[in-house]
């Protein structure tokens, strides 16, 4: 049994074929998904409903920043890490700190940055 087992992950990311890669590491990690969702406000109804213990979140979906549910996860205490091109410089300053994932990212990266957020949790 391994510490990812059973843990669910909520992925939000607009880009198909990333979404399916992120679903796929995670899932051969022992993860369950919840989601993918691909928009801003599908994503924080759904963040809503649903339960779960981390969050990996795409950063910009078509134009559209998940600023508010970032803000929205952290006030409930849910780790996120966010997935993006963009530099820590170019967020918020309330959002520079948080674990970041710059895009393209792999797998192993992915499963690293999950798992060392859970760890802190």
């Amino acid at each position: 049994m391994t510490g990812a087992e059973g843990c669910r992950v909520f992925v939000v990311e607009h880009e198909f074929l990333v979404a399916l890669q992120i679903e796929d590491d995670l899932i051969a990690a022992g993860y369950v998904v919840v989601g993918p969702f691909t928009t801003l406000q599908g994503s924080i109804d759904a963040s809503r409903e649903q339960n779960f213990e981390i969050a990996t979140l795409d950063l910009n979906l078509r134009g559209e920043f998940v600023y508010p549910l970032v803000d929205e996860l952290l006030a409930r205490g849910v780790p996120v890490l966010l997935l993006t091109g963009y530099t820590a410089s170019d967020l918020p300053e309330r959002f520079r700190a948080l674990p970041r994932l710059a895009k393209p990212f792999n797998g192993p990266e992915l499963i690293r940055q999950v798992e060392s957020l859970l760890a802190a949790k």
